[in-house]
């Protein structure tokens, strides 16, 4: 196997992992019953950059 072909395989892993961890946080923030108002990053991210 290449460095390359490692290289790869870890990030697609990595990658994986993030999502099955993040997964059910993201889903029981978006079934929330109380607003949480624009604090909240994930419902208003603050991505740098943008205009307002």
């Amino acid at each position: 196997m290449s460095t390359l072909q490692y290289v790869i395989g870890m990030v697609l892993v990595l990658v994986a992992l993030a999502t099955v961890v993040a997964t059910p946080l993201l889903i029981a923030h978006s079934r929330a019953t109380y607003d949480h108002g624009p604090g909240c990053f994930w419902c208003h991210p603050r991505i740098p950059g943008t205009r307002r």
